[in-house]
């Protein structure tokens, strides 16, 4: 995947964030696609590309609440740097070890935004993160598996892996 393709695959993510994320919300938690594009940019461009195109993605989400801006941005650079380091060490071709990969980060997202967002009262964090932290992690990682099966059937090779079914 080259850098353009990745370019593109963030401003798609950024834009169904908004648009559709909200739409397709269960029990108040939504899919996280800023954390999805973000991990697998990590996955098939590295960790340089993925933490500035992280950081980008950051920088557009947090036009929706510009007294918190560049938090949303430190929080997907990081996770583009994280994922990166984490695809190196681990069995990329297992559609259950990309799936913990998106829950931890998309708990780790969530765990760096908001213990700011929420800084003056811890214990709404602690709630926030038990109740919507984690139904959102899991729900993005469930789409995550949803990207592998794809991924399989159009033989993406980096993300899917070399073996067949």
């Amino acid at each position: 995947m080259t850098v353009r393709t990745f370019s593109l695959l963030v401003f798609a993510a950024a834009v169904l964030d908004a648009a559709v994320a909200p739409e397709i919300e269960i029990l108040g938690a939504r899919p996280d696609l800023l954390v999805l594009a973000a991990v697998y940019g990590g996955l098939l461009v590295g960790s340089r590309a993925a933490t500035i195109g992280g950081f980008l993605m950051g920088l557009v989400a947090d036009t929706e609440l510009p007294e918190y801006l560049g938090l949303n941005a430190l929080a997907m650079a990081a996770i583009g740097y994280v994922s990166a380091g984490i695809w190196d060490h681990l069995v990329r071709t297992n559609v259950f070890v990309q799936c913990v990969v998106l829950f931890a980060c998309s708990m780790l997202h969530d765990a760096v935004y908001y213990v700011v967002y929420y800084r003056n009262h811890l214990e709404m964090y602690g709630r926030f993160m038990l109740r919507y932290g984690a139904l959102g992690g899991l729900y993005t990682a469930l789409l995550g598996a949803a990207v592998f099966g794809l991924a399989k059937v159009k033989r993406w090779r980096t993300i899917a892996g070399d073996s067949g079914w």
